[in-house]
């Protein structure tokens, strides 16, 4: 029985191996120049126009690396390549270690001249290349790929220095003083998940972890906006130089009131890689705000690791982007009364129109003024119009009465919740109802409470709602 255990384990592990060379194996059979009597290292040592890469390998142990069982890919720039290599590299180890590992890839990759897909490569030193057919980055592959027991060695025609990623060119550019001040500043405490206990998760797959765990300090912005470290993404990133920047920010004043600067970088950073004959008119943020796109306000841009950086003079945003209508869904509350004895219902339905809609009906809870509570996080300062779709009677729904629900928003002043607008929903109405007009006191936190009215008859103290829509009334 052991000996049956055993080979089976064998044969798992041997399918397993098979399995993970599947890809090299694979790349392997589209060449037919495989020289399987030689390692990667004893290939580039013998070729005479790649000499001064050859020493760098070994001045860095990279050809012990290479003399190894792994696959691997090296892209090895020529003499000629080499000969303007600057010098802040060569004569400092560490850079010069991370200028081979650029060139490097633990994997077998199996360049094509008539091939134009896009790779991206994962190099030892954990920038991420991009091979597009017989091109490695920004250089050319001379002549055709090499095949040996180990890997792939490709010879190209340029040397390729370890790239910053953007936030590393951020931080050290000087391109644009006050915004990098302010972004690199945005600091606070988090948890640190390396450390912490976890004890369990919640429903969505969250970590729960142990009273106190350990904090430490992390920039804000690489969570609430982008995180633009991340070698294994792209993003296309605006820098503003300080004169539109105070400009931008002068402009959002009056809306975000002592947080002006965090309300422009906040839309700064797109997801994907655009370069220049690529840049439409209007990008998108990652918060989902428009980004007005003007080629002649790039005064530089900087290709980095992980995305591209466009220094620019001016980015005038629109208002009503930076200010932009927003609603809150029924469907998504907060919290209840406590009290709660009836049905809330979360419903899927659709409109006079046939499109579907999601919203919230408490019914038949039996509690005089009870209520749901809503939230919504950064509220600018401006007068908003307030819209409230609320439908009742449609098919299924037990509600086919007139009824009456208030809405009440937070005082911060008083402390207490003062009313706003009465609504009356009738059956089969679908469309909005304005409730008025609606202007916060200060920049922050909004809270808002819908509530039923003061009586505890079934039919009477209903709640329904689909969202309210705030639109803001901008000059």
């Amino acid at each position: 029985m052991k000996k049956n255990i055993l080979n089976s384990f064998l044969l798992l592990a041997t399918l397993i191996v098979l399995g993970s060379c599947k890809n090299v194996m694979d790349e392997h059979l589209e060449v037919t120049n495989v020289d399987n009597t030689v390692n990667l290292s004893e290939k580039i040592g013998a070729q005479a126009s790649i000499s001064k890469f050859n020493s760098y390998l070994v001045s860095t142990g990279y050809d012990k690396v290479l003399a190894g069982s792994q696959s691997y890919t090296v892209w090895a720039p020529t003499d000629a390549a080499l000969a303007s290599l600057d010098v802040s590299i060569t004569n400092d180890p560490t850079k010069l270690k991370d200028f081979v590992a650029n060139h490097i890839s633990l994997t077998t990759i199996a360049a094509s001249k008539g091939v134009t897909d896009t790779i991206k490569v994962n190099l030892q030193n954990g920038k991420f290349a991009t091979v597009v057919g017989p091109s490695f980055e920004e250089a050319a592959i001379v002549g055709a790929g090499q095949f040996v027991k180990n890997g792939a060695l490709y010879i190209i025609d340029k040397a390729v220095p370890t790239k910053l990623n953007v936030w590393d060119y951020l931080l050290t550019s000087g391109d644009a003083p006050l915004q990098t001040n302010y972004i690199s500043n945005l600091t606070g405490l988090v948890i640190d998940t390396a450390k912490a206990t976890i004890i369990g998760y919640n429903t969505n797959g969250t970590p729960i972890f142990a009273p106190n765990p350990p904090m430490v300090s992390r920039n804000t912005y690489w969570n609430s906006t982008a995180d633009l470290r991340a070698e294994n993404q792209q993003f296309t990133f605006f820098m503003i130089q300080d004169a539109g920047f105070t400009a931008e920010a002068a402009k959002l004043s009056t809306y975000y009131p002592n947080f002006t600067q965090s309300a422009l970088v906040k839309d700064l950073a797109v997801k994907g890689l655009y370069t220049i004959d690529k840049l439409p008119d209007t990008l998108i943020s990652t918060r989902g705000v428009k980004i007005p796109i003007n080629k002649t306000t790039i005064q530089k841009s900087y290709r980095a690791s992980n995305g591209i950086v466009y220094v620019v003079n001016a980015l005038p945003f629109r208002l009503k982007d930076k200010v932009p209508i927003f609603k809150i869904e029924g469907e998504k509350p907060f919290s209840f009364r406590s009290d709660r004895s009836g049905n809330t219902l979360y419903r899927t339905k659709l409109d006079n129109n046939g499109i579907k809609y999601n919203d919230i009906e408490v019914y038949n809870h039996g509690v005089s003024d009870y209520y749901i509570n809503y939230i919504y996080a950064q509220m600018p300062v401006v007068k908003y119009k307030v819209y409230a779709r609320a439908i009742s009677g449609a098919a299924g729904d037990s509600q086919v009465a007139n009824f009456t629900q208030r809405f009440f928003i937070y005082n911060p002043t008083t402390l207490v919740y003062d009313l706003f607008a009465t609504q009356i929903v009738t059956p089969l109405n679908y469309g909005e109802v304005l409730l008025g007009e609606y202007t916060p006191q200060q920049l922050g936190l909004f809270q808002l409470r819908l509530q039923s009215a003061a009586s505890s008859s079934v039919n009477v103290n209903t709640l329904i709602l689909d969202y309210l829509r705030f639109e803001p009334i901008l000059p």
